[in-house]
């Protein structure tokens, strides 16, 4: 059994039960956990993180934070060319790669992905209202290709 950092808050345990198979549990300062014991262990991590997103956003009362701390932990090493998070703008924050950026909008309650259109232009993709937003539309949000 080993653990490690997954999310934000939560620290990921997985432990080979028998032959190939595992039980995977995430777990926070809190005590809460998410669990799931499976023989693909890609997919047991995934569900654990599935399942310690929806308690965050039921629970967290900092959630744009926890939100932007989320995205710049499931970004490439070295992607991110810049990143702000800003309490005075209602948690509202920005993290730029070379050619996208992630904007969370906390006033108006959008979470927005734009790409580059040139050096100084960028252009809207896709716009997400942050109480439809779940765990694998911002992992694919966070995605660098």
């Amino acid at each position: 059994m080993f653990g490690f950092k997954t999310i934000p808050g939560w620290t990921l345990s997985i432990e080979e039960v028998s032959n190939n198979v595992y039980q995977v549990e995430l777990r926070d300062n809190f005590g809460r956990q998410a669990s799931y014991k499976t023989s693909d262990l890609e997919q047991a991590i995934f569900t654990c993180e599935t399942y310690a997103f929806n308690i965050e956003k039921q629970i967290n009362k900092k959630w744009t934070k926890f939100l932007f701390d989320l995205c710049i932990q499931k970004s490439a090493d070295n992607s991110i060319e810049s990143h702000e998070f800003s309490d005075k703008d209602f948690g509202s924050w920005t993290i730029e790669y070379k050619d996208k950026r992630i904007i969370l909008d906390n006033k108006e309650n959008w979470i927005i992905q734009q790409v580059r259109i040139n050096l100084t232009d960028w252009a809207d993709k896709e716009f997400i209202k942050i109480q439809e937003l779940t765990y694998l539309k911002l992992i694919k949000f966070v995605e660098v290709k």
